[in-house]
């Protein structure tokens, strides 16, 4: 007798741990819920009366960089950007999961060197009247943004490292957030937000990031086909 073969896709309840998907809800929460750590971090850390030096990690390369008021738009926008590709692009829970542990690891030691490298960048501040608008989101980045949380730099480091994390549940929209992610580096740079070394080290702190979410992690499964009698 004569076996007929069929696809059998297995149920959802059956699929292993790691292929259970994160809903929508808890995506937001937890990732709102680390926004917030992160921003009270961050700038309560940029805020502290710290001693710091404009002198610590410049270098003549850094003076070389061109200050260009109208990349900030790839420095503040596509930090928030990448971050909500990741909530809403990262489908698998464990992923998710071991996606925040990341930020929250790469977030710790960026707090603690922000609080004992005492540098800071010698900003050209802007005031105006703005010659134009880019010139005005500029001046308002620099409002924002304290300019002591430089070494290592936590856009480069937070961005890039989900970026490559995206990648593995969503290959194409994680390519396009790495672009942007390569752009805001940039930026950091031409916005005189950052010194080159903060750059270097918030790439060291992204690619460890990434090797901690991935470490044992299954490959994101297909849907399995077997004979059935």
């Amino acid at each position: 007798m004569m076996r007929a073969q069929m696809s059998v896709t297995v149920p959802a309840a059956l699929a292993p741990a790691d292929e259970a998907r994160a809903t929508p809800a808890y995506k937001w929460l937890i990732g709102l819920g680390m926004a917030l750590v992160q921003s009270t971090a961050y700038f309560g850390i940029g805020h502290l009366h710290l001693t710091r030096s404009t002198e610590l990690l410049r270098t003549h390369l850094d003076d070389a960089i061109p200050f260009l008021p109208w990349t900030s738009w790839c420095y503040l926008p596509f930090y928030a950007a990448i971050f909500i590709m990741a909530i809403i692009g990262i489908q698998r829970r464990a992923l998710f999961n071991r996606a925040v542990l990341a930020v929250l690891i790469v977030m710790v030691v960026g707090a603690t060197c922000h609080v004992l490298i005492g540098a800071e960048y010698p900003r050209p501040i802007l005031s105006p009247p703005y010659p134009d608008i880019s010139s005005a989101f500029m001046a308002g980045v620099q409002h924002i943004d304290p300019p002591g949380n430089v070494f290592p730099s936590l856009h480069v480091a937070h961005t890039t490292m989900l970026s490559l994390i995206l990648i593995k549940d969503r290959p194409r929209l994680g390519a396009v957030a790495l672009v942007m992610a390569t752009l805001l580096a940039a930026s950091t740079l031409t916005t005189k937000q950052h010194f080159i070394a903060d750059v270097a080290s918030g790439y060291v702190l992204a690619f460890v990031g990434r090797a901690i979410a991935l470490r044992g992690l299954s490959p994101a499964a297909r849907p399995a086909t077997g004979p059935a009698a």
